[in-house]
C-alpha cells in the first residue's frame, strides 16, 4: 500500500502534489465560511504565491524530463508508442514540452499577480473607530 491509504498514485511526488490539491481545496472549503480579514487574505497570497513558484520549479522539471523521454528509453532497449497508434510518440513529447513551456510562462505571469496582491494586501489593516 502506498504511503499515503488514501492516494490513487503510486509516485511520492504525485502523492503529494494530490495532498496539495487536497489541501487547496479544503482551505477554498474553509475560506468560504471564514469571516473576511485581511490578515487571512496576506497569509493565503503568500501561500498562492509559493504553490504557484513551487509549481513553476516543477513545470521546468517535467519539462526537461519529457525532453529527454524518448532517448532515456531508446537506451534502455524500449520502443515509445502512442495510444492511438497514429500519431508518432516523439511528435506528441515536443507537444506536451511546448505545453509546460506555455503553462510554465503562464504559472510565472500568475505569480507575479498573486505578488503584487500579497503586497497591496499587506498595507490594509483595521481599527476599531466605535467608542
Amino acid at each position: 500500500m502506498n504511503s499515503n491509504e488514501n492516494s490513487t498514485h503510486e509516485n511520492p511526488a504525485a502523492q503529494r502534489a494530490e495532498a496539495g490539491t487536497t489541501g487547496w481545496e479544503n482551505a477554498v472549503r474553509l475560506q468560504l465560511r471564514a469571516t473576511p480579514d485581511h490578515a487571512d487574505f496576506y497569509a493565503l497570497a503568500g501561500e498562492l504565491v509559493c504553490t504557484l513558484r513551487a509549481l513553476d520549479d516543477l513545470t521546468r522539471v517535467l519539462r526537461r524530463q519529457v525532453a529527454g523521454y524518448a532517448q532515456g528509453q531508446r537506451d534502455r532497449g524500449r520502443a515509445l508508442y502512442d495510444d492511438t497508434r497514429e500519431v508518432d510518440p516523439v511528435g506528441r513529447l515536443q507537444v506536451a514540452s511546448v505545453q509546460l513551456e506555455e503553462f510554465g510562462s503562464a504559472t510565472v505571469t500568475a505569480a507575479e499577480w498573486a505578488n503584487q496582491f500579497w503586497s497591496t494586501i499587506g498595507h490594509i489593516g483595521v481599527e476599531d473607530v466605535a467608542r
